[in-house]
């Protein structure tokens, strides 16, 4: 009785020897322990390798995936006559390893690429600047201050209890924060309650609440009025969540229950936008 293979030669050509336990990389080819490592088998999707290759066209023409023989999509859309020609053309690479696949493997996740999505830049860069001023990211080298937020319980059932209580508070001790209005005459599940401080006037924190639908550009006025925080064409004033990881400043030309939750933290801040 034959029995079954066991193990798998090596896939580099001038070894091939057979390897009882041999490894597989990145590439999805096997190889023995000796030329396992990306430069010793010129693995292509290897990020120092990717880098070399990717300036040579002709080396993009076919898929990068080595088990695949098929085109690149850089192959239909590029010759080298259009590499000179169109300087600013956009290459049908993959956008982390800067090469060049087929259809059924230009997604980053179906040839196992080896970079990572780069970051997006960080918009209105002056306002998280101020933010972060007046809201510094605490580090465990840091003493505790009287500040400092609450740890809170990992516990789902305790977090939500939390949040319920912590809730049920901000609506016993909210104010309108537009003096017309009546809180009999707007429904709970109608309003936004919402901690608002102006830290750049050392103003008392508040607990208002607003209507959804209310505009922000109009609940800004009506809660620097209530602050007595001041604003002029020369230096606006704008209103922003300070109670995610990354703070952001709010639309004037939204409403507020499109940009902010019930129980959020706003503060009255200039902000170059």
């Amino acid at each position: 009785m034959d029995l079954a293979p066991i193990g798998a030669h090596c896939s580099l050509s001038s070894c091939s020897q057979l390897d009882l336990l041999p490894i597989r990389c990145r590439c999805d080819a096997q190889f023995c322990r000796d030329h396992i490592f990306p430069d010793r088998h010129d693995c292509p999707v290897d990020p120092s390798h990717a880098l070399k290759q990717a300036p040579a066209l002709e080396k993009l023409r076919r898929c990068a995936f080595v088990s695949c023989k098929k085109p690149s999509l850089e192959a239909y859309t590029s010759s080298p006559a259009e590499a000179n020609e169109q300087p600013d053309r956009i290459a049908a690479l993959c956008t982390r390893c800067k090469l060049g696949y087929c259809a059924s493997h230009r997604s980053p996740m179906q040839h196992a690429c080896p970079f990572d999505e780069p970051k997006a830049p960080l918009k209105n860069e002056a306002a998280h600047a101020l933010l972060a001023k007046h809201f510094p990211v605490s580090t465990s080298a840091s003493k505790p201050t009287a500040s400092a937020k609450k740890k809170l319980p990992t516990d789902p059932k305790k977090l939500a209890q939390l949040r319920k209580i912590e809730g049920m508070k901000m609506r016993r001790s909210a104010l309108p924060g537009d003096p017309r209005e009546k809180a009999s005459s707007v429904p709970v599940d109608q309003r936004l309650h919402l901690k608002v401080s102006a830290p750049e006037w050392n103003t008392v924190e508040k607990v208002v609440w607003l209507r959804k639908t209310q505009g922000t550009g109009r609940a800004l006025d009506l809660l620097a009025e209530q602050l007595k925080v001041p604003s002029s064409d020369s230096s606006p004033i704008h209103l922003a969540r300070v109670d995610l990881d990354e703070p952001s400043v709010l639309a004037n030309d939204k409403t507020l229950g499109e940009q902010v939750n019930d129980g959020s933290s706003i503060i009255i801040t200039y902000v170059s936008v």
